[in-house]
């Protein structure tokens, strides 16, 4: 089994799977990810690159069992890497019914909306789908609290992320699952997507998706566009 990602999400999976005794073959991560001193601590190899697309495939051995778990992954996988024989699931922070593309936009538009609950998405990648589109093996919800900011939110997603792999990897590991085309959200949310997104808010609501607490410094891009909504935000 090989795993593509960054950050905390990954090595607490690689660590998780080691520990129920399947066998990890390989991490590919960025240059200098955090993860990846901790990772080779547990005696995994790790490929660091910036172009996974173009220089990651040739580490998928034939020999491995061919599966490839992306968790908290920033790097949008190419038609060459996911026609390359392996099968690849995602983790997406996000269900795909409502929200796909960038998880911390796709929460704070949940927030903006003024959803009630949210949750994560088991699915496949697969060659020539659109982002987050893929066949869905799993999902977990959760429910938002009335006065619930972003980083609440955020941190429910992460621990629900962690979670639905922790209760899948073996069946994924044993062909024990069943995939399920699920028809998604049409369109996947970028950062173009913020400005709109707050101008459609009430302000109580926008108030709540700009509040990023301690998880502002993860996110600069979204930190400084939230900045600028800010004098709205604050006039709930």
């Amino acid at each position: 089994m090989h795993f593509i990602g960054s950050g905390a999400l990954l090595h607490h999976a690689v660590d998780y799977t080691l520990g129920a005794g399947l066998g990890v073959d390989g991490v590919c991560c960025a240059p200098g990810d955090p993860a990846i001193a901790r990772i080779r601590k547990r005696g995994v190899a790790v490929f660091e690159s910036a172009d996974p697309n173009r220089e990651w495939p040739a580490q998928l051995r034939a020999g491995d069992d061919g599966i490839v778990f992306s968790i908290n992954n920033k790097i949008l996988l190419g038609e060459s890497l996911l026609s390359c024989g392996a099968r690849f699931f995602n983790v997406h922070a996000g269900l795909v019914q409502r929200y796909r593309g960038i998880a911390e936009v796709c929460i704070f538009a949940a927030l903006c909306r003024g959803d009630e609950r949210y949750g994560a998405t088991l699915h496949q990648l697969l060659p020539r789908q659109k982002v987050d589109t893929g066949p869905v093996v799993a999902q977990l919800e959760f429910a938002i609290g009335r006065d619930d900011s972003f980083a609440e939110v955020l941190t429910r997603s992460l621990e629900t992320c962690r979670t639905l792999f922790e209760d899948n990897v073996r069946s994924v590991a044993a062909g024990a699952y069943q995939a399920v085309p699920m028809a998604s959200a049409k369109a996947a949310f970028t950062y173009k997507d913020v400005a709109r997104l707050a101008a459609g808010a009430d302000a109580a609501h926008l108030k709540r998706a700009a509040n990023l607490g301690r998880y502002a410094g993860f996110f600069p891009e979204l930190h400084a566009l939230v900045g600028a909504l800010q004098p709205a935000a604050g006039a709930a």
